[in-house]
Protein backbone atom coordinates (compact mmCIF):
# COMPACT_ATOMS: atom_id res chain seq x y z
CA UNK A 1 0.00 0.00 0.00
CA UNK A 2 2.76 2.41 0.95
CA UNK A 3 4.89 1.41 -2.00
CA UNK A 4 2.03 2.08 -4.48
CA UNK A 5 1.42 5.54 -3.06
CA UNK A 6 5.11 6.43 -3.21
CA UNK A 7 5.22 5.34 -6.85
CA UNK A 8 2.19 7.46 -7.78
CA UNK A 9 3.59 10.64 -6.21
CA UNK A 10 6.54 11.01 -8.62
CA UNK A 11 4.24 10.28 -11.56
CA UNK A 12 1.78 12.90 -10.32
CA UNK A 13 4.57 15.45 -9.95
CA UNK A 14 5.82 14.81 -13.46
CA UNK A 15 2.27 15.15 -14.79
CA UNK A 16 1.88 18.52 -13.08
CA UNK A 17 5.25 19.70 -14.38
CA UNK A 18 4.43 18.68 -17.94
CA UNK A 19 1.04 20.38 -17.69
CA UNK A 20 2.65 23.62 -16.42
CA UNK A 21 5.32 23.43 -19.09
CA UNK A 22 2.76 22.93 -21.86
CA UNK A 23 0.64 25.74 -20.48
CA UNK A 24 3.65 28.05 -20.35
CA UNK A 25 4.55 27.28 -23.96
CA UNK A 26 0.94 27.81 -25.02
CA UNK A 27 0.89 31.25 -23.37
CA UNK A 28 4.21 32.18 -25.01
CA UNK A 29 2.93 31.09 -28.42
CA UNK A 30 -0.25 33.15 -28.03
CA UNK A 31 1.71 36.22 -26.88
CA UNK A 32 4.17 35.80 -29.78
CA UNK A 33 1.37 35.56 -32.32
CA UNK A 34 -0.34 38.65 -30.92
CA UNK A 35 2.97 40.55 -30.99
CA UNK A 36 3.82 39.49 -34.54
CA UNK A 37 0.33 40.10 -35.96
CA UNK A 38 0.81 43.86 -36.66
CA UNK A 39 4.15 43.23 -38.37
CA UNK A 40 2.65 40.48 -40.54
CA UNK A 41 -0.30 42.69 -41.51
CA UNK A 42 2.12 45.51 -42.33
CA UNK A 43 4.14 43.22 -44.60
CA UNK A 44 1.08 41.77 -46.36
CA UNK A 45 -0.54 45.16 -46.92
CA UNK A 46 2.66 46.48 -48.49
CA UNK A 47 1.98 44.10 -51.41
CA UNK A 48 -1.60 45.28 -51.92
CA UNK A 49 -2.94 48.19 -53.90
CA UNK A 50 -4.50 51.05 -51.97
CA UNK A 51 -7.96 50.12 -53.16
CA UNK A 52 -7.55 46.48 -52.13
CA UNK A 53 -6.49 47.45 -48.61
CA UNK A 54 -9.86 49.15 -48.11
CA UNK A 55 -11.77 45.95 -48.88
CA UNK A 56 -9.21 43.38 -47.68
CA UNK A 57 -7.14 44.88 -44.85
CA UNK A 58 -6.43 41.68 -42.90
CA UNK A 59 -6.08 38.88 -45.44
CA UNK A 60 -3.58 37.72 -48.01
CA UNK A 61 -3.19 39.92 -51.10
CA UNK A 62 -5.54 38.98 -53.92
CA UNK A 63 -3.30 40.65 -56.47
CA UNK A 64 0.34 40.85 -55.36
CA UNK A 65 2.09 44.04 -56.46
CA UNK A 66 5.42 45.82 -55.96
CA UNK A 67 4.03 49.19 -57.03
CA UNK A 68 4.12 50.52 -53.48
CA UNK A 69 7.85 49.84 -53.14
CA UNK A 70 8.48 51.36 -56.55
CA UNK A 71 6.54 54.45 -55.51
CA UNK A 72 8.58 54.78 -52.31
CA UNK A 73 11.94 54.31 -54.04
CA UNK A 74 11.59 56.30 -57.26
CA UNK A 75 7.94 57.19 -57.80
CA UNK A 76 5.93 60.33 -57.23
CA UNK A 77 6.14 59.84 -53.46
CA UNK A 78 9.78 58.80 -53.24
CA UNK A 79 11.26 59.04 -49.75
CA UNK A 80 14.92 58.40 -50.55
CA UNK A 81 15.95 61.83 -49.26
CA UNK A 82 14.07 61.33 -46.00
CA UNK A 83 15.61 57.87 -45.60
CA UNK A 84 19.12 59.30 -45.84
CA UNK A 85 18.11 62.08 -43.47
CA UNK A 86 17.21 59.42 -40.92
CA UNK A 87 20.47 57.57 -41.52
CA UNK A 88 22.54 60.74 -41.15
CA UNK A 89 20.82 61.91 -37.98
CA UNK A 90 20.87 58.45 -36.40
CA UNK A 91 24.52 57.66 -37.14
CA UNK A 92 25.89 61.06 -36.12
CA UNK A 93 23.75 61.27 -32.98
CA UNK A 94 24.64 57.75 -31.88
CA UNK A 95 28.38 58.17 -32.38
CA UNK A 96 28.50 61.54 -30.62
CA UNK A 97 26.30 60.36 -27.77
CA UNK A 98 28.49 57.30 -27.20
CA UNK A 99 31.60 59.50 -27.02
CA UNK A 100 30.25 62.28 -24.81
CA UNK A 101 28.20 59.98 -22.58
CA UNK A 102 31.29 57.84 -21.96
CA UNK A 103 33.34 60.93 -21.10
CA UNK A 104 30.68 62.20 -18.69
CA UNK A 105 30.28 58.74 -17.15
CA UNK A 106 34.06 58.50 -16.67
CA UNK A 107 34.06 61.82 -14.82
CA UNK A 108 31.16 60.86 -12.55
CA UNK A 109 32.55 57.38 -11.87
CA UNK A 110 36.25 58.05 -11.28
CA UNK A 111 36.71 61.73 -10.36
CA UNK A 112 36.04 63.29 -6.98
CA UNK A 113 34.81 66.89 -7.16
CA UNK A 114 32.47 69.02 -5.02
CA UNK A 115 28.79 68.46 -5.69
CA UNK A 116 29.36 65.35 -7.81
CA UNK A 117 26.53 63.31 -6.29
CA UNK A 118 24.10 66.24 -6.20
CA UNK A 119 24.80 67.08 -9.83
CA UNK A 120 24.30 63.45 -10.84
CA UNK A 121 21.00 63.27 -8.96
CA UNK A 122 19.82 66.44 -10.68
CA UNK A 123 20.65 64.90 -14.04
CA UNK A 124 18.71 61.77 -13.15
CA UNK A 125 15.76 63.92 -12.08
CA UNK A 126 15.49 65.30 -15.60
CA UNK A 127 14.49 61.82 -16.80
CA UNK A 128 11.26 62.20 -14.81
CA UNK A 129 10.25 65.33 -16.75
CA UNK A 130 8.17 64.47 -19.86
CA UNK A 131 9.41 65.86 -23.17
CA UNK A 132 6.00 67.41 -23.82
CA UNK A 133 6.58 69.84 -20.94
CA UNK A 134 9.98 71.06 -22.11
CA UNK A 135 9.13 71.08 -25.82
CA UNK A 136 7.55 74.60 -26.05
CA UNK A 137 10.44 76.48 -24.38
CA UNK A 138 12.96 74.47 -26.35
CA UNK A 139 11.15 75.31 -29.57
CA UNK A 140 11.32 79.02 -28.70
CA UNK A 141 15.02 78.70 -27.89
CA UNK A 142 15.95 76.97 -31.14
CA UNK A 143 13.71 79.33 -33.13
CA UNK A 144 15.64 82.31 -31.77
CA UNK A 145 18.98 80.84 -32.85
CA UNK A 146 17.59 79.85 -36.27
CA UNK A 147 17.88 76.08 -35.86
CA UNK A 148 14.32 75.11 -36.81
CA UNK A 149 14.26 72.75 -39.80
CA UNK A 150 17.96 71.96 -39.60
CA UNK A 151 20.04 68.85 -38.97
CA UNK A 152 21.69 70.23 -35.84
CA UNK A 153 18.38 70.62 -34.00
CA UNK A 154 17.84 66.90 -34.48
CA UNK A 155 21.36 65.94 -33.34
CA UNK A 156 22.88 68.26 -30.75
CA UNK A 157 20.13 68.08 -28.07
CA UNK A 158 20.63 64.30 -27.84
CA UNK A 159 24.41 63.87 -27.84
CA UNK A 160 24.59 63.51 -24.04
CA UNK A 161 21.50 61.53 -22.97
CA UNK A 162 21.17 61.13 -19.22
CA UNK A 163 20.27 57.46 -19.58
CA UNK A 164 23.55 56.80 -21.39
CA UNK A 165 25.54 58.61 -18.72
CA UNK A 166 23.78 56.59 -16.02
CA UNK A 167 24.25 53.25 -17.80
CA UNK A 168 27.94 53.78 -18.55
CA UNK A 169 28.67 55.25 -15.11
CA UNK A 170 27.24 52.19 -13.38
CA UNK A 171 29.45 49.98 -15.51
CA UNK A 172 32.58 52.09 -15.00
CA UNK A 173 32.12 52.07 -11.24
CA UNK A 174 32.95 48.35 -11.32
CA UNK A 175 36.36 49.02 -12.95
CA UNK A 176 39.06 49.00 -10.21
CA UNK A 177 40.63 52.35 -9.40
CA UNK A 178 43.97 50.59 -8.99
CA UNK A 179 44.04 50.00 -12.74
CA UNK A 180 43.82 53.73 -13.37
CA UNK A 181 46.41 54.53 -10.72
CA UNK A 182 48.82 52.08 -12.32
CA UNK A 183 48.33 53.79 -15.66
CA UNK A 184 49.01 57.21 -14.08
CA UNK A 185 52.20 55.90 -12.51
CA UNK A 186 53.29 54.76 -15.96
CA UNK A 187 52.87 58.32 -17.22
CA UNK A 188 49.51 58.07 -18.97
CA UNK A 189 47.44 61.25 -19.08
CA UNK A 190 43.69 61.36 -18.43
CA UNK A 191 42.69 61.21 -22.09
CA UNK A 192 44.95 58.20 -22.67
CA UNK A 193 43.47 56.48 -19.62
CA UNK A 194 39.97 57.12 -20.90
CA UNK A 195 40.62 56.08 -24.51
CA UNK A 196 42.99 53.15 -23.94
CA UNK A 197 41.63 51.69 -20.68
CA UNK A 198 38.09 52.79 -19.89
CA UNK A 199 36.62 52.60 -23.40
CA UNK A 200 37.92 49.09 -24.22
CA UNK A 201 36.80 47.70 -20.85
CA UNK A 202 33.39 49.37 -21.10
CA UNK A 203 32.87 48.19 -24.69
CA UNK A 204 30.00 45.79 -23.81
CA UNK A 205 28.09 48.59 -22.10
CA UNK A 206 28.87 50.95 -24.98
CA UNK A 207 27.50 48.40 -27.44
CA UNK A 208 24.27 48.09 -25.47
CA UNK A 209 23.90 51.85 -25.22
CA UNK A 210 24.71 52.29 -28.91
CA UNK A 211 21.97 49.88 -29.95
CA UNK A 212 19.41 51.47 -27.64
CA UNK A 213 20.34 54.96 -28.78
CA UNK A 214 20.10 53.94 -32.43
CA UNK A 215 16.61 52.56 -31.85
CA UNK A 216 15.56 55.69 -29.98
CA UNK A 217 16.81 58.15 -32.59
CA UNK A 218 15.64 56.16 -35.60
CA UNK A 219 12.12 55.78 -34.18
CA UNK A 220 11.87 59.35 -32.91
CA UNK A 221 8.73 61.13 -34.09
CA UNK A 222 7.57 63.91 -31.76
CA UNK A 223 10.79 65.94 -31.67
CA UNK A 224 11.47 66.03 -35.44
CA UNK A 225 7.76 66.51 -36.15
CA UNK A 226 7.89 69.77 -34.19
CA UNK A 227 11.47 70.89 -34.85
CA UNK A 228 12.25 69.65 -38.37
CA UNK A 229 9.18 68.90 -40.46
CA UNK A 230 10.54 70.39 -43.68
CA UNK A 231 10.79 67.71 -46.35
CA UNK A 232 14.43 68.56 -47.08
CA UNK A 233 15.70 67.70 -43.58
CA UNK A 234 12.84 65.72 -42.04
CA UNK A 235 13.48 62.05 -41.19
CA UNK A 236 11.52 59.19 -42.65
CA UNK A 237 9.28 58.74 -39.60
CA UNK A 238 7.88 62.26 -39.95
CA UNK A 239 7.02 62.24 -43.66
CA UNK A 240 5.91 58.60 -43.97
CA UNK A 241 2.61 58.79 -41.99
CA UNK A 242 1.58 61.93 -43.88
CA UNK A 243 1.62 60.48 -47.40
CA UNK A 244 -1.59 61.32 -49.24
CA UNK A 245 -3.10 60.49 -52.60
CA UNK A 246 -1.68 62.85 -55.21
CA UNK A 247 -5.04 63.06 -57.02
CA UNK A 248 -7.60 63.26 -54.21
CA UNK A 249 -5.29 65.00 -51.79
CA UNK A 250 -6.62 63.91 -48.43
CA UNK A 251 -6.81 60.10 -48.61
CA UNK A 252 -3.85 58.24 -47.03
CA UNK A 253 -2.10 55.88 -49.43
CA UNK A 254 -1.98 52.95 -47.03
CA UNK A 255 -0.16 50.60 -49.38
CA UNK A 256 2.67 53.05 -49.90
CA UNK A 257 2.78 53.81 -46.18
CA UNK A 258 3.00 50.11 -45.35
CA UNK A 259 5.80 49.63 -47.87
CA UNK A 260 7.65 52.55 -46.31
CA UNK A 261 7.16 51.05 -42.85
CA UNK A 262 8.67 47.77 -44.04
CA UNK A 263 11.71 49.57 -45.47
CA UNK A 264 12.04 51.65 -42.29
CA UNK A 265 11.97 48.50 -40.17
CA UNK A 266 14.68 46.67 -42.11
CA UNK A 267 17.73 48.65 -40.81
CA UNK A 268 16.63 48.23 -37.20
CA UNK A 269 15.90 44.54 -37.72
CA UNK A 270 19.30 43.98 -39.33
CA UNK A 271 21.01 45.91 -36.53
CA UNK A 272 19.35 43.80 -33.86
CA UNK A 273 19.94 40.46 -35.58
CA UNK A 274 23.61 41.19 -36.27
CA UNK A 275 24.26 42.48 -32.73
CA UNK A 276 21.93 40.27 -30.72
CA UNK A 277 24.71 38.19 -29.19
CA UNK A 278 26.76 41.26 -28.30
CA UNK A 279 23.71 42.93 -26.82
CA UNK A 280 22.88 39.97 -24.58
CA UNK A 281 26.54 39.51 -23.64
CA UNK A 282 26.77 43.12 -22.60
CA UNK A 283 23.66 42.85 -20.44
CA UNK A 284 24.89 39.67 -18.74
CA UNK A 285 28.43 40.98 -18.20
CA UNK A 286 27.09 44.19 -16.75
CA UNK A 287 24.88 42.25 -14.38
CA UNK A 288 27.49 39.84 -13.00
CA UNK A 289 30.61 41.98 -13.17
CA UNK A 290 32.22 42.46 -9.76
Amino acid sequence: MVSLSTQKQPQHRWTVRLFLLAGGYAVLIVVSLVSLYPAVIMLLNSFKSNSEILINPGGLPIHWTLANYANILYGSQALVQQFWNSVLVTVVTTLLSMLFSAMAAFAFAKYRFPGRNILFLLLLATIMVPMEITLPPQYLLFAQVGWINTYQVQILPFIVPVFGVFLLRQYMLSIPDSLLEAARLDGANEWLIFWRIMVPIARPALAVFGILQTLSVWNSYLWPQVMANDTGVAPLMVILPNLRDTVVGFLPVWGTIMAGCVLATLPILILFLTNQERFMQGVVMGAIRE
